[in-house]
């Protein structure tokens, strides 16, 4: 097979499995489903049925979510490089599906950055949090609910 195909099937088969972790999910598969309906290859209500189970295996993995994304991963790659020897024409739409699917996931992607100012006493709330007090005279010191606050020389760790 063209080393060519070879590598746009993998292209193809990532994008798709990242796509399956974004917002754009749907206007995706529908994408998808549509390029196979157009070259006759695969059920339309097969392929999705297909696709939905990979997404439940992506939402609900055993342990971690990156050997599942790689078997998933494996998989629709295979299927898409037998998909491309069968049907070579459809190299030039599946080519246009990767480069939209990565161009919704730079729209999809945003960063949060949260900026809070208090006055004295105040507190938030938040996981893995370090509270420090600036205690004039003794410098800084770490406050711990069961012990109040202490200097960070005395700390262990």
């Amino acid at each position: 097979m063209d080393p060519a195909l070879v590598s746009l099937a993998a292209a193809a088969g990532t994008a798709l499995i990242q796509a399956m972790t974004r917002d754009s999910w749907e206007a995706v598969k529908a994408r998808f489903s549509t390029i196979f309906s157009r070259h006759g290859e695969i059920d339309e209500a097969d392929l999705e049925r297909e696709l939905d189970l990979t997404e439940q295996r992506l939402r609900s993995p055993s342990g971690s979510l990156e050997p599942a994304m790689d078997e998933e991963r494996q998989r629709w790659s295979s299927f898409l490089a037998a998909f491309l020897a069968q049907h070579g024409e459809a190299a030039s739409e599946l080519h246009d599906f990767v480069h939209d699917v990565r161009q919704l996931a730079t729209q999809d992607s945003s960063t949060v950055v949260q900026q809070v100012t208090a006055g004295r006493d105040a507190y938030t709330a938040g996981r893995d949090q370090r509270v420090f007090l600036g205690v004039e005279g003794e410098g800084l010191s770490r406050v711990d609910d069961d012990e109040g606050p202490r200097r960070l020389d005395d700390d262990e760790a």
